[in-house]
């Protein structure tokens, strides 16, 4: 990581700061001497816990819950979610999850006073295909919290950072469809063969990219809500099957045939007005890092 603040972060609340992305900015806040605060549904087992956090259980479909963990924080991570198979499994679950949940963060900022807000969206969000709509609940929901987090900041100021992601990958990606990603780095990494479900050309970036990106954000300042996707460089599944046996050239992985909509019109030309540059991780890297973290001793 090779961004440090000016000045202290936190104290940051991390919704859903158990889970893959959440863990990694955890870890990494906790280095930067920040004061951290995980809220999850359940706590993690003790040995799951990143030293030096702190760990909050409660239902983000709650409010007061998430009144009673935000209490003294300056700045809030809103990572909480329920992925894509999770959506279309349970649409109102997901819809309570993703979307209440994510009115109740921003209440609970509002509540608080906490200035800074940061939140993940999806490029999900994006229209694309032929009915020109998200490709799933999960964008549906995600496109709803943007436009919501923009209403905010008109009734009550809050100039809230949504970044859209599209598939992040690293060492400890296990959960939601394009997880597809890191467990093909993983079976190239153990000598096990994996066949990705889908092929097509997405936005890859590896989760130290993602986790400067958030860092940064923490640290901005924005006059207005930004909505920005993170990314530009789209790859194809090839290429991550390219970068794969790059780092193991006898890697037994494949894709099948089923296309996947790569995502229309993006850009990150906000997040760039608001950031400037950070420290991209070209795939050919990224999957080196992911394997050789991933290699049994």
């Amino acid at each position: 990581m090779t961004f440090r603040p000016d000045a202290p972060l936190g104290p940051v609340l991390v919704t859903g700061g158990s889970g893959f992305l959440g863990r990694a900015l955890v870890r990494a806040l906790v280095a930067l001497g920040e004061d951290v605060t995980v809220f999850d549904l359940r706590a993690p087992d003790a040995q799951a816990r990143i030293p030096g956090a702190t760990y909050v259980a409660g239902d983000i479909r709650q409010q007061a819950d998430l009144l009673r963990a935000a209490e003294g924080h300056a700045a809030i991570v809103h990572l909480a979610a329920l992925v894509i198979p999770a959506c279309r499994a349970n649409p109102v679950l997901g819809a309570e999850v993703n979307v209440i949940g994510h009115i109740n963060a921003l209440e609970t900022a509002r509540a608080l006073d906490i200035g800074r807000f940061v939140y993940t969206s999806s490029l999900a969000a994006r229209p694309r295909g032929p009915l020109h709509s998200p490709a799933n609940l999960y964008g549906v929901y995600k496109a709803a919290c943007e436009d919501i987090s923009k209403v905010h900041f008109l009734d009550h100021g809050l100039a809230s950072i949504g970044l859209r992601p599209n598939v992040v990958y690293g060492p400890e990606r296990v959960e939601g469809e394009t997880a597809a990603i890191s467990l093909a780095m993983r079976a190239a990494a153990r000598d096990e063969e994996y066949e990705i479900p889908f092929t097509g050309a997405m936005c890859f970036q590896h989760v130290d990219e993602v986790v400067e990106i958030f860092l940064r954000c923490l640290a901005a300042t924005p006059d207005q809500p930004v909505v920005s996707d993170l990314t530009i460089q789209i790859d194809s599944i090839d290429d991550v099957l390219a970068a794969i046996r790059a780092v193991r050239p006898g890697a037994r992985v494949s894709a099948a045939p089923k296309h996947r909509a790569a995502p229309e019109g993006i850009d990150n030309a906000p997040l760039r007005a608001l950031l400037g540059d950070w420290t991209a991780v070209p795939l050919t890297e990224g999957a080196r890092r992911t394997i050789e973290a991933l290699i049994p001793a």
